[in-house]
């Protein structure tokens, strides 16, 4: 990852290295408080707004059986 990371900036994997070990807890913080947040590449984020409307939206529809059996199937399946 080291070599790669450095190909990708312009600099040494030494450069790397001391930004990772001196660094990344600041540059961490700074983007945090700008109202970033750093998730891995696999996960997916959504607007806090989208996420409650899907909750509910999976509250209601556990609740009827025969909407939880279209959306889910069935144990029967």
């Amino acid at each position: 990852m080291g070599v790669a990371l450095a190909a990708t900036l312009g600099v040494s994997e030494s450069t790397v290295s001391r930004m990772k070990t001196e660094q990344l807890e600041n540059l961490l913080a700074f983007l945090y408080a700008l109202g970033f947040k750093v998730v891995p590449q696999g996960k997916v984020c959504v607007d806090a707004d989208e996420l409650r409307m899907l909750r509910q939206t999976y509250a209601r529809a556990v609740q009827c059986e025969q909407v939880a059996a279209q959306l889910f199937g069935t144990a029967d399946e």
